[in-house]
Protein backbone atom coordinates (compact mmCIF):
# COMPACT_ATOMS: atom_id res chain seq x y z
CA UNK A 1 0.00 0.00 0.00
CA UNK A 2 2.55 2.42 0.78
CA UNK A 3 5.06 1.91 -2.84
CA UNK A 4 2.02 3.26 -5.23
CA UNK A 5 0.98 5.85 -2.69
CA UNK A 6 4.65 7.05 -2.54
CA UNK A 7 4.78 6.91 -5.99
CA UNK A 8 1.72 9.18 -6.63
CA UNK A 9 2.76 11.69 -4.43
CA UNK A 10 0.17 11.00 -1.62
CA UNK A 11 3.43 10.11 0.96
CA UNK A 12 7.11 12.17 1.13
CA UNK A 13 9.69 9.74 1.89
CA UNK A 14 12.21 12.01 1.63
CA UNK A 15 12.12 16.09 1.04
CA UNK A 16 14.59 17.42 -0.50
CA UNK A 17 16.78 20.59 -1.54
CA UNK A 18 18.34 20.85 -4.46
CA UNK A 19 20.79 23.47 -5.56
CA UNK A 20 22.10 23.71 -8.93
CA UNK A 21 21.04 24.74 -12.53
CA UNK A 22 17.37 25.30 -12.44
CA UNK A 23 17.12 23.10 -15.94
CA UNK A 24 19.20 20.34 -13.79
CA UNK A 25 16.67 20.75 -10.96
CA UNK A 26 13.76 20.50 -12.55
CA UNK A 27 15.40 17.49 -14.27
CA UNK A 28 16.26 15.59 -11.34
CA UNK A 29 12.91 16.91 -9.09
CA UNK A 30 10.80 15.18 -12.07
CA UNK A 31 12.84 11.70 -11.80
CA UNK A 32 13.01 11.60 -7.98
CA UNK A 33 9.16 12.46 -7.88
CA UNK A 34 8.66 8.84 -8.39
CA UNK A 35 10.19 7.15 -5.71
CA UNK A 36 8.87 9.79 -2.98
CA UNK A 37 11.74 12.26 -3.03
CA UNK A 38 9.68 15.44 -3.58
CA UNK A 39 11.50 18.82 -3.68
CA UNK A 40 10.85 21.97 -1.82
CA UNK A 41 13.00 24.24 -2.84
CA UNK A 42 15.49 24.57 -5.64
CA UNK A 43 18.27 27.32 -5.71
CA UNK A 44 20.98 28.42 -8.15
CA UNK A 45 24.31 27.50 -7.46
CA UNK A 46 26.45 30.19 -5.49
CA UNK A 47 27.62 33.09 -7.47
CA UNK A 48 30.34 33.86 -5.51
CA UNK A 49 32.80 31.13 -5.71
CA UNK A 50 34.64 29.81 -2.56
CA UNK A 51 38.65 29.37 -2.66
CA UNK A 52 39.03 26.21 -5.06
CA UNK A 53 41.99 25.78 -2.75
CA UNK A 54 40.13 23.68 -0.04
CA UNK A 55 42.41 23.83 3.28
CA UNK A 56 41.84 20.55 5.41
CA UNK A 57 39.99 22.22 8.06
CA UNK A 58 37.01 23.14 6.89
CA UNK A 59 35.43 24.41 9.44
CA UNK A 60 38.18 27.40 9.59
CA UNK A 61 36.81 28.60 6.11
CA UNK A 62 34.57 32.02 6.05
CA UNK A 63 31.51 31.09 3.98
CA UNK A 64 31.12 34.34 1.82
CA UNK A 65 27.82 36.34 1.63
CA UNK A 66 25.65 34.48 -0.93
CA UNK A 67 26.66 31.07 0.85
CA UNK A 68 25.34 32.34 4.15
CA UNK A 69 22.16 33.46 3.07
CA UNK A 70 22.07 30.06 1.26
CA UNK A 71 22.12 28.38 4.58
CA UNK A 72 19.96 30.73 6.32
CA UNK A 73 16.76 30.40 3.89
CA UNK A 74 17.89 26.63 4.21
CA UNK A 75 17.47 25.93 6.99
CA UNK A 76 14.08 26.94 8.33
CA UNK A 77 12.87 24.74 5.44
CA UNK A 78 13.65 21.89 7.72
CA UNK A 79 14.51 19.11 4.35
CA UNK A 80 15.94 15.87 5.01
CA UNK A 81 19.12 15.94 1.95
CA UNK A 82 20.34 18.80 0.14
CA UNK A 83 21.31 18.17 -3.47
CA UNK A 84 24.29 19.64 -5.55
CA UNK A 85 23.57 19.02 -9.15
CA UNK A 86 27.18 19.44 -10.35
CA UNK A 87 28.38 21.09 -13.55
CA UNK A 88 31.89 21.32 -14.54
CA UNK A 89 32.13 24.45 -13.68
CA UNK A 90 31.26 23.90 -9.91
CA UNK A 91 33.51 20.98 -9.11
CA UNK A 92 36.57 23.20 -7.56
CA UNK A 93 33.89 25.14 -5.69
CA UNK A 94 31.55 22.18 -4.53
CA UNK A 95 33.90 20.54 -1.55
CA UNK A 96 33.62 23.74 -0.01
CA UNK A 97 30.13 24.59 -0.53
CA UNK A 98 29.62 20.81 1.05
CA UNK A 99 31.49 21.74 3.91
CA UNK A 100 29.25 24.90 4.46
CA UNK A 101 26.22 22.82 3.98
CA UNK A 102 28.04 20.57 6.93
CA UNK A 103 25.78 23.40 9.31
CA UNK A 104 22.40 21.93 8.64
CA UNK A 105 21.02 18.75 10.22
CA UNK A 106 20.72 17.42 6.85
CA UNK A 107 22.28 15.11 4.57
CA UNK A 108 24.45 16.61 2.08
CA UNK A 109 24.42 15.17 -1.28
CA UNK A 110 26.72 15.72 -5.13
CA UNK A 111 25.41 14.46 -8.52
CA UNK A 112 27.27 15.49 -11.11
CA UNK A 113 24.89 16.81 -14.26
CA UNK A 114 24.82 14.22 -17.11
CA UNK A 115 25.27 11.38 -14.99
CA UNK A 116 22.18 11.31 -13.33
CA UNK A 117 21.18 7.64 -15.53
CA UNK A 118 24.66 6.63 -14.99
CA UNK A 119 24.42 6.66 -11.12
CA UNK A 120 20.76 5.31 -11.12
CA UNK A 121 22.16 1.85 -11.82
CA UNK A 122 25.57 2.39 -10.34
CA UNK A 123 26.56 2.03 -6.40
CA UNK A 124 29.04 4.14 -4.31
CA UNK A 125 31.55 1.65 -2.90
CA UNK A 126 35.25 1.83 -0.64
CA UNK A 127 37.96 1.54 -2.87
CA UNK A 128 41.27 1.81 -0.61
CA UNK A 129 41.04 4.94 0.14
CA UNK A 130 38.95 6.66 -2.44
CA UNK A 131 35.71 6.15 -3.29
CA UNK A 132 33.89 4.77 -6.71
CA UNK A 133 30.56 4.14 -8.49
CA UNK A 134 30.62 0.57 -9.12
CA UNK A 135 28.68 -0.17 -12.05
CA UNK A 136 28.28 -3.65 -12.40
CA UNK A 137 30.20 -6.39 -9.82
CA UNK A 138 31.45 -9.84 -9.87
CA UNK A 139 28.19 -12.25 -9.68
CA UNK A 140 29.45 -13.68 -6.57
CA UNK A 141 31.74 -12.97 -3.82
CA UNK A 142 34.76 -14.76 -2.66
CA UNK A 143 32.59 -16.28 0.16
CA UNK A 144 29.49 -16.96 -2.20
CA UNK A 145 31.64 -19.35 -4.77
CA UNK A 146 33.66 -20.65 -1.98
CA UNK A 147 29.72 -22.07 -0.82
CA UNK A 148 28.97 -23.16 -4.47
CA UNK A 149 31.90 -25.09 -4.93
CA UNK A 150 31.47 -27.08 -1.68
CA UNK A 151 27.69 -27.57 -2.76
CA UNK A 152 28.93 -28.66 -6.14
CA UNK A 153 31.47 -31.30 -4.49
CA UNK A 154 29.13 -32.73 -2.07
CA UNK A 155 25.87 -32.59 -4.84
CA UNK A 156 28.42 -33.77 -7.74
CA UNK A 157 29.73 -36.75 -5.13
CA UNK A 158 26.31 -37.94 -4.17
CA UNK A 159 25.26 -38.23 -7.73
CA UNK A 160 28.17 -40.61 -9.05
CA UNK A 161 27.32 -42.92 -5.85
CA UNK A 162 24.07 -42.92 -6.90
CA UNK A 163 24.44 -43.33 -10.43
CA UNK A 164 27.73 -45.85 -10.60
CA UNK A 165 25.55 -48.62 -12.11
CA UNK A 166 24.17 -46.30 -14.92
CA UNK A 167 28.10 -45.83 -15.79
CA UNK A 168 28.77 -50.11 -16.38
CA UNK A 169 25.40 -50.24 -17.97
CA UNK A 170 24.98 -47.48 -20.61
CA UNK A 171 28.52 -47.54 -21.67
CA UNK A 172 28.10 -51.06 -22.74
CA UNK A 173 24.68 -50.80 -24.27
CA UNK A 174 26.18 -47.89 -26.39
CA UNK A 175 28.85 -50.39 -27.63
CA UNK A 176 26.85 -52.75 -28.30
CA UNK A 177 24.33 -50.96 -30.44
CA UNK A 178 26.51 -48.85 -32.54
CA UNK A 179 30.59 -48.22 -33.31
CA UNK A 180 32.86 -45.91 -31.21
CA UNK A 181 33.37 -44.60 -27.85
CA UNK A 182 30.87 -45.00 -25.04
CA UNK A 183 32.10 -41.40 -23.80
CA UNK A 184 32.98 -37.96 -25.72
CA UNK A 185 34.82 -34.57 -24.83
CA UNK A 186 33.43 -31.65 -26.56
CA UNK A 187 34.93 -28.35 -26.73
CA UNK A 188 32.65 -25.48 -24.64
CA UNK A 189 33.13 -22.44 -23.27
CA UNK A 190 33.28 -21.94 -19.79
CA UNK A 191 33.91 -19.41 -16.99
CA UNK A 192 35.65 -16.87 -18.31
CA UNK A 193 34.55 -17.73 -22.17
CA UNK A 194 37.39 -20.11 -21.85
CA UNK A 195 37.45 -23.41 -23.48
CA UNK A 196 36.90 -26.27 -21.45
CA UNK A 197 36.16 -30.37 -22.47
CA UNK A 198 32.70 -31.64 -21.25
CA UNK A 199 32.08 -34.92 -20.73
CA UNK A 200 29.01 -36.84 -22.65
CA UNK A 201 28.05 -40.33 -23.28
CA UNK A 202 27.76 -40.39 -26.27
CA UNK A 203 24.19 -40.76 -28.25
CA UNK A 204 24.82 -39.78 -31.61
CA UNK A 205 26.62 -41.64 -34.65
CA UNK A 206 29.39 -39.03 -34.92
CA UNK A 207 31.23 -36.80 -32.54
CA UNK A 208 31.18 -33.47 -34.06
CA UNK A 209 32.83 -30.82 -32.36
CA UNK A 210 34.34 -26.86 -33.01
CA UNK A 211 33.27 -25.44 -36.70
CA UNK A 212 32.02 -28.93 -37.54
CA UNK A 213 29.52 -28.73 -35.01
CA UNK A 214 25.67 -29.16 -36.14
CA UNK A 215 22.72 -28.48 -33.83
CA UNK A 216 20.76 -31.82 -33.02
CA UNK A 217 17.07 -31.23 -34.57
CA UNK A 218 13.97 -32.99 -33.55
CA UNK A 219 14.26 -36.65 -35.46
CA UNK A 220 17.91 -36.01 -36.42
CA UNK A 221 18.96 -39.37 -38.12
CA UNK A 222 22.37 -39.02 -36.55
CA UNK A 223 21.11 -39.73 -32.79
CA UNK A 224 21.06 -43.40 -32.53
CA UNK A 225 17.74 -45.04 -30.56
CA UNK A 226 19.41 -45.58 -27.47
CA UNK A 227 20.61 -42.10 -27.91
CA UNK A 228 17.72 -40.83 -28.10
CA UNK A 229 16.27 -42.24 -25.05
CA UNK A 230 19.82 -40.63 -23.27
CA UNK A 231 18.98 -37.08 -24.40
CA UNK A 232 15.32 -37.36 -23.31
CA UNK A 233 15.52 -38.29 -19.51
CA UNK A 234 19.00 -36.42 -19.65
CA UNK A 235 21.36 -39.72 -18.41
CA UNK A 236 23.96 -38.45 -21.52
CA UNK A 237 24.29 -35.00 -19.14
CA UNK A 238 25.61 -37.43 -15.98
CA UNK A 239 29.62 -37.64 -17.26
CA UNK A 240 29.92 -33.93 -16.36
CA UNK A 241 29.51 -34.75 -12.76
CA UNK A 242 33.16 -35.36 -13.68
CA UNK A 243 33.35 -32.10 -14.99
CA UNK A 244 32.16 -31.05 -11.69
CA UNK A 245 34.24 -32.29 -9.05
CA UNK A 246 37.44 -31.14 -11.41
CA UNK A 247 36.12 -27.64 -10.94
CA UNK A 248 35.40 -26.69 -14.71
CA UNK A 249 32.08 -26.84 -14.05
CA UNK A 250 28.75 -26.36 -11.69
CA UNK A 251 25.99 -28.13 -10.71
CA UNK A 252 23.85 -25.22 -11.82
CA UNK A 253 24.86 -22.53 -14.34
CA UNK A 254 24.31 -21.39 -17.68
CA UNK A 255 23.97 -24.30 -19.77
CA UNK A 256 28.16 -24.28 -22.18
CA UNK A 257 26.98 -23.93 -25.93
CA UNK A 258 29.13 -25.93 -28.67
CA UNK A 259 32.22 -22.96 -29.81
CA UNK A 260 30.59 -22.52 -32.72
CA UNK A 261 27.41 -21.71 -31.41
CA UNK A 262 28.74 -19.02 -28.85
CA UNK A 263 30.90 -17.19 -31.59
CA UNK A 264 27.87 -16.92 -33.68
CA UNK A 265 25.60 -15.76 -31.07
CA UNK A 266 28.24 -13.53 -29.47
CA UNK A 267 27.74 -11.05 -32.12
CA UNK A 268 24.39 -11.14 -32.45
CA UNK A 269 23.35 -10.63 -28.90
CA UNK A 270 25.09 -7.54 -27.03
CA UNK A 271 25.19 -8.74 -23.11
CA UNK A 272 25.78 -12.79 -24.63
CA UNK A 273 29.41 -13.29 -22.70
CA UNK A 274 28.17 -12.28 -19.75
CA UNK A 275 26.62 -15.99 -19.67
CA UNK A 276 30.01 -17.02 -18.95
CA UNK A 277 30.65 -14.69 -15.58
CA UNK A 278 30.11 -17.89 -13.43
CA UNK A 279 31.04 -21.66 -14.81
CA UNK A 280 28.71 -23.32 -16.89
CA UNK A 281 26.25 -25.66 -15.23
CA UNK A 282 24.43 -29.37 -15.98
CA UNK A 283 21.28 -27.49 -15.27
CA UNK A 284 20.17 -24.31 -15.13
CA UNK A 285 17.76 -21.58 -15.03
CA UNK A 286 17.07 -21.06 -18.64
CA UNK A 287 16.54 -24.71 -18.86
CA UNK A 288 13.84 -25.96 -16.16
CA UNK A 289 12.28 -23.48 -17.50
CA UNK A 290 11.72 -24.72 -21.51
CA UNK A 291 14.62 -22.69 -22.94
CA UNK A 292 16.58 -26.03 -24.24
CA UNK A 293 17.45 -27.49 -27.35
CA UNK A 294 17.64 -26.15 -30.20
CA UNK A 295 17.87 -22.65 -30.84
CA UNK A 296 16.91 -22.26 -34.65
CA UNK A 297 15.87 -18.41 -33.78
CA UNK A 298 17.87 -15.58 -32.38
CA UNK A 299 14.78 -15.08 -30.44
CA UNK A 300 14.92 -18.38 -29.02
CA UNK A 301 18.67 -17.59 -28.12
CA UNK A 302 17.80 -14.27 -26.64
CA UNK A 303 15.52 -15.62 -24.32
CA UNK A 304 17.96 -18.35 -23.00
CA UNK A 305 20.14 -15.89 -22.40
CA UNK A 306 17.51 -13.46 -20.23
CA UNK A 307 17.14 -16.49 -18.11
CA UNK A 308 20.97 -17.28 -17.91
CA UNK A 309 21.57 -13.80 -16.89
CA UNK A 310 18.46 -13.26 -14.54
CA UNK A 311 19.77 -16.29 -12.48
CA UNK A 312 23.22 -14.66 -12.76
CA UNK A 313 21.97 -11.67 -11.17
CA UNK A 314 20.14 -13.42 -8.60
CA UNK A 315 21.77 -15.97 -7.34
CA UNK A 316 21.75 -17.73 -4.00
CA UNK A 317 22.10 -20.93 -2.69
CA UNK A 318 18.13 -21.71 -2.41
CA UNK A 319 17.95 -20.42 -5.99
CA UNK A 320 20.46 -23.52 -7.28
CA UNK A 321 18.19 -26.03 -4.87
CA UNK A 322 15.02 -24.48 -6.30
CA UNK A 323 16.44 -25.42 -10.07
CA UNK A 324 18.11 -28.84 -8.65
CA UNK A 325 14.44 -30.37 -7.59
CA UNK A 326 12.74 -28.63 -10.86
CA UNK A 327 15.34 -30.57 -13.20
CA UNK A 328 13.71 -33.52 -11.65
CA UNK A 329 10.25 -32.56 -11.39
CA UNK A 330 9.40 -29.72 -13.63
CA UNK A 331 7.90 -30.56 -17.24
CA UNK A 332 9.34 -27.92 -18.92
CA UNK A 333 12.54 -29.48 -18.08
CA UNK A 334 12.26 -32.20 -20.34
CA UNK A 335 10.88 -29.70 -23.45
CA UNK A 336 13.01 -30.14 -26.22
CA UNK A 337 14.61 -33.03 -25.21
CA UNK A 338 15.57 -34.82 -28.95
Amino acid sequence: MLQPAIASGLIDARRVILIGDPAHCLQFSARAKGTGIRTIRSFDFPRARADSSVPANLDAVQAPPDVRQLLADCRPLRADDVVILLSESDVGSALALAGALSDLPIDVHVVPVGSIDLMAVSRITQFGNMVTMRIFQSPLTPFNRAIKRGVDIVVASAGLVVTSLLFVIVPLAIKLESRGPAFFRQTRHGYNNEPIRVLKFRSMTVMEDGDNFKPVTRHDPRVTRLGRLLRQTNVDELPQLFNVLAGSMSIVGPRPHATSQNELFNELISSFSRRHNVKPGITGWAQVNGYRGDVDTLEKMQRRVEHDLYYIDNWSLIFDLKIIVMTFFSKKAYWNAF
